[in-house]
C-alpha cells in the first residue's frame, strides 16, 4: 500500500509541475542533412502556453549551434485574443531579471500596467525564419532549439510558475562535407 501511495504521490508531484508549453512542432524546408551554403526555413508552432498562476508568454529565443549563420525573422508569432502589444524581433535584450536574451522575438505589452508583462493569449504561436549553413571544411553543429520564456522569468511577473521549460531541440546533426574529388596526378 506504501508503494502504492509513493507512485501516486509521485505522479501529482510530476503533474503539479508541469510545463507550460505543450503541443510544440517545426517544419523544415528543405529536410536534413546540410551542406556548406544550404539555406533552410524553419516553421515553429507553440499549440498552447498554460498560465500557471497568471504567467504569461512573453518570449522565443531561437538557439543555434555554430554552422549557422544569416539567421532572419521571416514571420512573428501571433497573438490571437491576447494582450495589447507586438512581437518584436530581437538580436539581443537584457530583461527586468536579469536574464540576457536573444536572438528571438519578444512580446512588448503597450497596457498601462507593466509593458514587462507578455500577452495574456494562450496561442497557438507559429512563426518563421531561415539560416544557412556557414562555409566550413568541418562537421560543425547545426543543432537548432526553441526556448520559450514566461514573464516569471524575465521579471515582469512575479508569481508564476515554468520557469525552467527545457528547450525544444528543432534539429540535431552537423554539416554535411562534400567529398574532395582530386583527378590522379601523373608522375611523367
Amino acid at each position: 500500500m506504501k508503494n502504492l501511495l509513493f507512485i501516486i504521490f509521485l505522479f501529482l508531484g510530476f503533474t503539479a509541475h508541469s510545463q507550460c508549453v505543450s503541443n510544440q512542432s517545426f517544419t523544415l524546408t528543405p529536410p536534413g542533412p546540410y551542406q556548406p551554403g544550404d539555406v533552410v526555413i524553419v516553421n515553429y508552432t507553440l499549440g498552447t502556453f498554460t498560465q500557471l498562476n497568471v504567467n504569461w508568454i512573453i518570449a522565443f529565443e531561437v538557439g543555434l549551434g555554430v554552422g549557422w549563420t544569416n539567421l532572419t525573422p521571416i514571420t512573428a508569432p501571433g497573438n490571437p485574443g491576447g494582450s495589447t502589444g507586438f512581437w518584436l524581433w530581437d538580436l539581443q535584450n537584457t530583461f527586468p531579471s536579469g536574464l540576457n536574451f536573444g536572438p528571438g522575438w519578444r512580446f512588448v505589452n503597450s497596457s498601462v500596467f507593466n509593458p514587462d508583462w507578455g500577452t495574456s493569449s494562450t496561442g497557438p504561436f507559429t512563426m518563421g525564419f531561415q539560416v544557412t549553413v556557414a562555409p566550413t571544411c568541418t562537421a560543425d553543429d547545426l543543432s537548432i532549439t526553441m526556448n520559450v520564456f514566461g514573464d516569471c522569468l524575465t521579471g515582469g511577473w512575479n508569481n508564476g510558475a515554468c520557469c525552467t521549460d527545457p528547450a525544444y531541440n528543432i534539429y540535431n546533426g552537423t554539416v554535411q562535407i562534400p567529398p574532395i574529388i582530386t583527378s590522379n596526378i601523373n608522375h611523367f
